[in-house]
């Protein structure tokens, strides 16, 4: 029987160790106040792993789409502190478990697989949302193995949960839509002709207004999602 590594995407310890250490250094020097909890989930110790469970939390009076608005910058610079220690590295993101191995393969067809650094971005706007999503076995492997890299856990704790699913629902379809933050990797037709499809379902389902621009620039793309964000905070938080 094949080894399991021999199909998926493994980091050693010392790219790990190196993500640590770039994690620790994009926040201490930038000023991300709508983020109030980054951890990872998982023995950062092992001499192999698969991806990297990284687990985040808004701060306790921020709306969740500038909380989301600051994770993608995090990551943004993240990828750059990260490109400063090698330049092959760069990373790719996805916040479900059913679409990693499919994410992670899109995002080495422009940049290949050599430095990539897989992340399974864990988002939570709530704690309940974080009990509703997490299975019970896995809310202990959290208590045990959690590593705290900025902020305190207890956050989660703290944070308004009356929000509405109706109203939470978008913020987690642009979620699915990887946070716009690992899209540079992505071939940029697949990028364009996915993020026509996602504005356009917002603006059916959720009523979104739709910007009258065709966005073929990955960075207009980009900007659009970061103003559909703005929009979800206006009606969510009137």
């Amino acid at each position: 029987m094949e080894a399991l590594q021999e199909y998926r995407h493994i980091i050693d310890k010392k790219t790990k160790d190196i993500f640590v250490k770039s994690v620790k250094g994009v926040i201490s020097n930038n000023k991300f106040r709508d983020i109030g909890f980054v951890g990872i989930v998982g023995s950062i110790d092992k001499e192999y792993s698969h991806d990297i469970d990284l687990l985040i939390f808004p701060s306790k009076n921020a709306k969740i789409g500038d909380a989301i608005s600051s994770i993608v910058k995090f990551y943004d610079s993240l990828d750059k502190e990260l490109k400063r220690h090698h330049e092959r590295f760069y990373i790719a993101i996805t916040p479900k478990k059913s679409t990693q191995e499919m994410v992670y393969y899109l995002a080495s067809l422009q940049e290949g697989g050599a430095g990539l650094i897989p992340i399974h971005s864990l988002f939570f706007p709530d704690y309940k949302s974080f009990k509703k999503f997490n299975p019970e076995n896995f809310q202990k492997e959290i208590k045990k193995n959690l590593i705290t890299l900025h902020g305190e856990f207890g956050v989660i704790h703290e944070i308004r949960n009356d929000i509405s699913q109706s109203k939470l629902e978008p913020y987690f379809v642009i979620l699915d839509f990887e946070m716009s933050s690992k899209l540079k990797t992505f071939p940029k037709h697949l990028i364009r002709t996915s993020a026509e499809s996602l504005f356009s379902y917002l603006h059916s389902k959720y009523n979104i207004p739709l910007s009258k621009k065709k966005h073929h620039n990955i960075l207009d793309i980009e900007r659009e999602i970061f103003r559909m964000l703005k929009y979800l905070d206006s009606v969510t938080y009137d």
